[in-house]
């Protein structure tokens, strides 16, 4: 039986790998995170942000997949009421039927058959099959959260589909994180002052690589990080089990260690694209589209705080996921997407403000189309040099509570260390006592900002990414009236606000700063005065080699190149 009094190391700071460190520090297991990058920068920051069933698993027989979601997307509504919102959704329909057979034989596994490639190749889903999949989905949700599904003819409401083209629409209710990386800093947060309180080891280092040693692991600053305020000293460890929570790079992550392993994973890049077309906007209504294109493609467009999103590819995708990017193809392929169910709004690249591309950790797979390939999860155990090593494979943003909690329990089971804390019902900080509905949250922020002098809109800035915390950060005391005062340029940020970022918010770089802390990169109206104000501050409070003009042109160059932002 491993040492329960050394603490588990867990590589990979994102959704997942926080889950699991919150379930094992709230039950006082000692827990190291490194990452060889930031918090929450793969796959979390780069999904579609949407907390969902999976309705279209229902088709492949993924029931147990789609009712555990369902579930955690309640849990995390209530949980989490600051970063997770219902959303209504739309399935516009072609005709009254087709699709039901091709869809059977998804569920019966023989859609690569040539019978199923005939079937499947035209037709598109008719409205009883759409009705049939979503009365099933409301079935396996029993949902209080949010209203069971229903039909309506084009033109009674929800978005302006063309007539001609879709005579009708199912609506139905999913929700939407828009912001992952701030949840994922609340987990981070939350951890550190609970462990500080009981006393439990927890130490969380970004930029760091850990690689076996014969007297366990060395924990060393990457060779090709930014550099560091201060050069730390190698950290040598003797960790009781590592969890590798790296995600789409957990098959690298092992070979570095290294370990002996099998591919484990098959990752797919998703691209999006961000606009703000005033026809796309008004056409949405306010809602979001699940859509199917005449060949049987899948779109969403989503509204999200600036604008619309418009996603998802899912092709397979070798290299290194740092490396993933969009490209003029896969711009050009959900353009053509948004046409199809748009013909009346003329969305081109230049309407087009950002974009960004993620890779989906999903299980290894030699054959499988890749939506067939299950967005479940499983776990790979094996021993390297006696230390035992769980490999999280697949998962999506929507599960990841119960796959921290699947994951500690096996821990908790092998350190022989029983549980006492469940995060079943445990708020997200910033979600306590958080007002019910959009009137109720803007007038909460109404008062908040005649409370503290502040405009609405620098309380509302604050609010959106700490949730009901922004009440005691207000109201915390020595804080000087005129500091409270001054904004980031052009932001309605407070400065005193980034400042406290900076401190307590494991902020290495610019990027660090704009990308995953205050979410401006798929602002549309970032510039480069912003990121010159934000350089500054992280400067004066973290003094390096680098110089203010080097971290912008820095963050510049990462902006054009993976967020394809022309404007800075």
């Amino acid at each position: 039986m491993p040492n329960s009094s050394a603490p588990v190391l867990i590589l990979g700071a994102g959704v997942n790998g926080l889950c699991v460190a919150r379930e094992l520090v709230l039950n006082r297991v000692p827990v190291w995170i490194v990452d060889t990058n930031d918090i929450a920068f793969g796959a979390t920051a780069k999904s579609s942000r949407l907390i969902h069933g999976g309705l279209r698993y229902l088709e492949y027989g993924d029931f147990q997949l789609v009712s555990e979601s369902l579930h955690e997307r309640d849990r995390l509504l209530r949980q989490a009421p600051q970063y997770v919102t219902p959303l209504r959704l739309h399935v516009p329909v072609r005709r009254r039927l087709g699709g039901f057979i091709a869809a059977g034989l998804r569920f019966l596994g023989l859609s690569r058959t040539r019978l199923g490639t005939w079937i499947g190749s035209g037709g598109g889903r008719g409205l009883i099959t759409v009705r049939f999949g979503l009365s099933l989905y409301d079935f396996l949700a029993r949902s209080k959260a949010v209203p069971r599904h229903r039909v309506c003819s084009t033109g009674q409401g929800g978005p302006q589909f063309p007539r001609e083209e879709f005579p009708w629409s199912c609506a139905y209710f999913d929700a939407q994180m828009e912001r992952p990386e701030r949840f994922c800093l609340a987990l981070a947060r939350e951890m550190q002052e609970l462990a500080q309180c009981q006393g439990t080891e927890f130490r969380l280092l970004t930029y760091h690589r850990a690689t076996l040693s014969p007297d366990g692991v060395t924990i060393t600053p990457c060779s090709d990080s930014p550099p560091l305020p201060v050069t730390p000293s190698p950290n040598h460890l003797h960790p009781c089990l590592i969890i590798n929570a790296t995600g789409a790079w957990g098959d690298w992550t092992l070979r570095e260690l290294p370990a002996s392993a099998p591919p484990l994973f098959g990752g797919t890049k998703g691209t999006h694209i961000f606009t703000r077309h005033a026809g796309l906007i008004e056409a949405l209504g306010g809602d979001a589209v699940y859509a199917e294109a005449q060949d049987g493609r899948l779109v969403f467009l989503i509204p999200v705080e600036f604008g619309v999103m418009v996603g998802t590819t899912d092709d397979r995708f070798d290299q290194r996921p740092e490396q993933a990017r969009s490209t003029e193809t896969e711009v050009a392929y959900l353009l053509q997407l948004a046409h199809e169910i748009f013909p009346q709004v003329t969305l081109s690249e230049d309407d087009i403000f950002a974009t960004c591309s993620g890779v989906r950790p999903l299980p290894y797979s030699d054959g499988s189309k890749t939506a067939a390939i299950s967005r479940g999860h499983s776990i790979d155990e094996r021993s390297v040099n006696g230390i035992p090593v769980l490999t999280l494979i697949g998962g999506k943003l929507t599960t990841c509570r119960a796959l921290g909690e699947e994951v500690a329990d096996r821990v908790l089971a092998q350190l022989g260390v029983t549980r006492t804390v469940s995060t079943r019902e445990r708020i997200v900080a910033g979600g306590e006592k958080y007002p019910t509905g959009d009137n109720a949250v803007e007038a909460a922020i109404k008062d908040l900002a005649a409370a503290s002098g502040e405009s609405p809109d620098t309380c509302r800035a604050v609010w959106r990414l700490i949730g009901t915390q922004s009440v005691a950060f207000y109201s915390e005391k020595g804080r000087p009236f005129s500091e409270k005062k001054a904004t980031v340029v052009g932001t309605a940020l407070p400065v005193d606000f980034v400042r406290d970022i900076i401190a307590s918010e494991w902020v290495t770089t610019l990027e660090d700063l704009v990308e995953r802390r205050l979410l401006l990169a798929l602002h549309p109206t970032l510039t480069r005065e912003t990121l010159v104000s934000l350089a500054e501050l992280l400067h004066a409070a973290r003094p390096n080699p680098v110089s203010v003009e080097e971290m912008v042109e820095r963050a510049c160059q990462r902006l054009r190149m993976f967020y394809a932002r022309r404007d800075v």
